[in-house]
């Protein structure tokens, strides 16, 4: 009794979250309505990307200097 009860439940939590789906069409992204936005933001977070790459080549480039600088003191 316990399984179909708990069967049903959950049939009818499916058939729910489908008519829902069915009338208010496909899941889209929260507040993008353009591609071209997200294009725009895609963009914005690649240019943040290289900047950060830059900087720690920067750093990796003064470690090496100051690597080789301690190396020669010793």
């Amino acid at each position: 009794m316990k399984k179909i009860l708990v069967g049903s439940i959950i049939f009818f939590i499916g058939l729910g979250l489908y008519g829902l789906i069915f009338i208010h069409g496909p899941l889209h992204a929260q507040g993008v309505s353009d591609s071209s936005e997200v294009i725009a933001k895609l963009n914005v977070i690649a240019k943040g990307q290289e900047e950060l790459m830059s900087a720690i080549n920067s750093v990796k480039q003064d470690l090496q200097i100051i690597k080789v600088r301690v190396t020669q003191l010793q």
